[in-house]
């Protein structure tokens, strides 16, 4: 074999996407009919399986995630949205069929991410044998990033569910008492299909179970309700999505239960639900009281269409959206999309159409941040500095995001707050999380340092504009130093954070103060404690990174797989 493995791996890639079109026969409609159903069940149903071990049931979900939107993309590419084709059930073929394409496309995007993996100093890629591709990890802290998904599924899991189940109590939902209600309003035409006709009951019911749905999903704030995109208030985006997500979570109870009525029902052929575009937007306009181009344009960021397919596509293992257009004026609603992360393809649509709109909300984010920050620390001692304070030694310029000063220990915190965006599988955006934080974050510390070694505790004291909500004598006993990252800030291949710092994302900080006990009575130092505490340094000691699996595919004469040995 000659040349690198890098250059065998792209030809692979190149030669085997080639081949996904030319496994249907059909119209490309019906392609991508089997292929969301299949996604539809597999990514909201397929928990389990007889005789696979739980580690390969998350494999096989794991290509399923990287695999839809390659097995979508040449069929959606041919699709002419002008034609209405007819509503094609499912049976076996196409579900063998669409099982096959999409975890062979997931093989595929799992190549094209090794090429990346690559180019991100991440693994090395090897060819040890004629016809044998080896890759292998090249960093003792590979996959640190799992200490930033623990917090984040500490944050989601235990402090989102305890609120969720308050809010449960406050409410008057009655769970059992709206079932019964749906059952008595579905219908099974021929007795293979599902149609009902909602209350506004069972609506309320269902919006109120999505307002309490999304509060799981990270990304729900990441901009202010007030925020404008397109002259449209972020919160009728946000009302709009609700909605969807409460018809999905209605329209997949209603679904099981006509199972349980008519067990011969096929799921497939009723969970995965196509409706007109014009009748849609209708309801949801007349509902929310907006006008048809506020609604059309709201649809259009919460829609794969042609408009977005090519660019959203492209990134790797995307989420699924919450609807697709197959054609002029024909949707499908997808329930993974619905429950999965709705948010994705918005903001990523609200970025790409409305550039001015959506940095001017970014800007808004660090005002948010400092007062969650705040929020955090309800001691009566406690000073809070309700702005950025800009600071210049000898021409040293920089600002401090947020301050907290200790009217009792004399004890000092200074925080910079980086909300960067989330970023799934793609090495470009990791990239660029890891140059703006790092880069910028480093020279921060160094000049605040600077500033404070340089300085006269008076005129720290004053420029930190202490005095102005403290009236007696001020001195400085202690100051701790913060870094807080909205999502991530461990990164496999970048250990060389200043020791001087706490640094952490902003569900370590949570997670921190839920988990960590208090070793003073000092607040600001207690909180430093405890956001080092769990580093991944410290964490690794306790908490091991879960084994990376065995990983083995072919395609044609070449095997590609993971050397544990190197």
């Amino acid at each position: 074999m000659t040349g690198s493995a890098s250059t065998y791996i792209k030809e692979i890639i190149e030669n085997e996407t080639l081949k996904i079109k030319d496994t249907f026969s059909g119209p490309s409609y019906h392609a991508i009919q089997h292929i969301l159903r299949r996604l539809d069940f597999i990514l909201v149903f397929y928990g389990s399986a007889q005789g696979k071990t739980e580690e390969e049931v998350e494999e096989l979900r794991e290509f399923y995630q990287y695999g839809w939107a390659p097995a979508l993309k040449p069929f959606y590419n041919d699709l002419n949205i002008n034609t209405l084709e007819p509503f094609p059930e499912v049976y076996k073929e196409a579900m063998n069929w669409a099982d096959g394409i999409i975890q062979f496309s997931g093989h595929i995007a799992f190549l094209k991410q090794l090429v990346e993996y690559e180019r991100a100093n991440l693994i090395k890629l090897s060819l040890p044998k004629e016809n044998e591709i080896s890759f292998s990890y090249v960093v003792e802290n590979a996959g640190i990033e799992y200490y930033d998904r623990q917090s984040r599924d500490f944050y989601r899991d235990v402090i989102v569910e305890r609120m969720i189940e308050e809010k449960k109590k406050e409410s008057d939902l009655n769970e059992e008492e709206i079932k019964a209600k749906l059952r008595e309003i579905i219908r099974n035409p021929n007795g293979k299909y599902i149609s009902y006709d909602s209350t506004p009951e069972i609506d309320e019911y269902y919006k109120k179970k999505a307002q309490l749905f999304i509060l799981r999903v990270t990304e729900y704030d990441v901009f202010g309700e007030d925020d404008v995109f397109g002259g449209v208030e972020y919160w009728k985006y946000l009302d709009v999505l609700i909605a969807i997500v409460g018809s999905a979570l209605m329209h997949t109870e209603a679904c099981l239960e006509l199972t349980k009525i008519n067990p011969k029902v096929d799921l497939q052929n009723v969970l995965t639900y196509t409706h007109y575009k014009d009748k849609t937007l209708d309801i949801y306009k007349a509902y929310f009281g907006a006008s048809q181009t506020e609604i059309e344009q709201i649809f259009s960021c919460l829609t794969l269409n042609k408009e977005n397919f090519s660019y959203y596509l492209e990134y790797p293992a995307a989420s699924l959206p919450m609807v697709i257009q197959v054609s002029e004026n024909m949707l499908v609603r997808l329930i993974a999309g619905c429950i999965g992360n709705p948010f994705e393809l918005l903001n990523r649509e609200l970025k790409r159409k409305f550039a001015t709109d959506y940095f001017e909300a970014v800007n808004k984010r660090e005002q948010r941040f400092r007062d969650q920050l705040y929020n955090m620390f309800a001691h009566p001692n406690l000073i809070k500095i309700p702005k950025g304070i800009e600071i210049n030694c000898n021409g040293r310029k920089t600002d401090i995001d947020a301050v907290i000063f200790d009217t009792k220990t004399m004890t000092l915190g200074l925080f910079q707050l980086k909300w960067q965006d989330p970023f799934r599988k793609s090495m470009r955006e990791r990239f660029s999380r890891i140059s703006n934080l790092f880069n910028k974050a480093s020279e921060w510390v160094e000049k605040v340092e600077y500033w404070l070694t340089n300085s006269h505790i008076k005129d720290i004291v004053d420029t930190l504009d202490l005095p102005k909500y403290y009236q007696g004598e001020i001195h400085l006993n202690e100051v701790h130093i913060f870094v807080l990252a909205r999502n991530n800030i461990n990164f496999t291949n970048v250990d060389d954070m200043d020791d001087r710092v706490a640094w952490g994302t902003w569900y370590q900080m949570l997670e921190s103060q839920a988990r960590v006990q208090s070793s003073t009575d000092n607040v600001i130092r207690d909180a430093f404690i405890k956001l080092k505490t769990l580093s991944p340094k410290h964490r690794m000691k306790n908490e091991k990174i879960p084994a990376i699996p065995n990983f083995e595919t072919r395609f044609g004469k070449y095997r590609i797989y993971h050397d544990k040995a190197q």
